[in-house]
């Protein structure tokens, strides 16, 4: 038994729902589940969502089939193909982010769509000065398609200047159809923190929501992290005073000790770094700090837990002092990381 689990706090969802709903003026809803709801469970955070939120959207087809609710569900560009389109769900809103698409596309059904404008990502997407000539063709062209809405994606907020340029040009091409075409939306999770951005946006009438949603951000501004991952020791080793640790005997015991094994490693990206080479000095200074420095990442109550030596594939070890194998854990680490198959219990307080 692993022994690791991930806690998702519903009640903290809520509230993150309520105050993404204050800070936007009640503008409609769009759940971003993608990314097996950025970790945390994309049919259990949906099914729990299903009553509070005005539609869902997820990054490919697949993702669309998991989720628990009948809303209606925006398949998110880049990833639509023209084979996503034969797929036997009356709820799915598919993304058009190129003309060429238009083509392939089957003309015996009728399904809803949401234009995707380039407003400068150059990642997909249909040019500002191209949108009245694709709404005009599908328009003339395609009567089985129903043009449900337009977005654009502000993927640099932390630049203040580009991304007012980027929300004008959205505005310019999108003006004309407000009112007429039922959903506008360009307010992201980083971009709805913004009062600026939120002010200048107010001709749109949704919102993307998906980090904001979990409590990854706005922590300072009335949400909450939603989730929590913990785990008990599943074995316990005594070693002596001198004995080498681990793989690589990274770690060498300072005195007779216990050592306890975790049922998670880097398969939950726990403890993993990218090797990267830098120079002698640096490596040196380095280890001097992460020798002086104890920064823990496992806790138990308020007090840090050593990891001795480095987390391997599916185990990591520490130092049992003050532990024992009932002791709960708490772990610092990211369900978007974090394996999609940790157990997870879905909280209501």
């Amino acid at each position: 038994m692993k022994n690791f689990w991930c806690d998702v706090y519903l009640d903290k969802i809520k509230n993150n729902v309520d105050r993404i709903k204050q800070l936007t003026n009640n503008k409609k809803l769009i759940a971003v589940v993608k990314g097996n709801a950025y970790g945390l469970g994309i049919e259990g955070v949906t099914q729990y969502l299903d009553s509070l939120v005005d539609l869902f959207a997820v990054g490919d087809i697949e993702e669309a089939k998991r989720v628990k609710s009948e809303k209606e569900i925006l398949l998110l560009s880049p990833l639509v193909t023209a084979t996503d389109f034969n797929i036997d769900m009356d709820n799915v809103i598919f993304t058009i982010d190129n003309e060429n698409i238009l083509e392939k596309l089957p003309n015996e059904v009728s399904f809803k769509i949401h234009l995707y404008i380039d407003t400068g990502m150059n990642r997909m997407g249909i040019k500002p000065d191209r949108l009245d000539v694709v709404i005009d063709k599908i328009r003339n062209d395609y009567k089985n398609i129903i043009i449900d809405g337009i977005y654009t994606h502000l993927h640099n907020g932390s630049d203040v200047k580009y991304t007012k340029n980027q929300i004008g040009l959205f505005k310019s091409a999108v003006e004309k159809y407000l009112g007429v075409i039922p959903n506008i939306h360009c307010l992201n999770s980083t971009c709805t923190l913004n009062s600026e951005y939120r002010e200048m946006t107010d001709f749109t009438n949704c919102v993307r929501a998906g980090n904001l949603l979990y409590g990854y951000d706005g922590l300072t501004q009335g949400f909450k992290k939603a989730y929590g991952f913990f785990a008990k020791p599943v074995n316990m080793h005594f070693v002596k005073k001198g004995e080498p640790v681990g793989y690589s005997c990274r770690y060498k015991a300072k005195q007779d000790m216990h050592v306890g094994v975790l049922g998670f490693g880097n398969i939950e990206h726990f403890g993993f770094n990218k090797a990267v080479k830098h120079n002698l000095f640096y490596d040196i200074i380095k280890v001097i700090y992460n020798h002086i420095k104890f920064r823990p990442v496992i806790f138990a109550g308020n007090k840090g837990v050593r990891v001795l030596g480095t987390a391997n594939m599916n185990t990591t070890l520490i130092s049992m002092e003050g532990i024992g194998l009932e002791s709960i854990l708490r772990i610092d680490i990211s369900p978007i990381l974090a394996d999609s198959s940790v157990e997870k219990n879905y909280i209501t307080n």
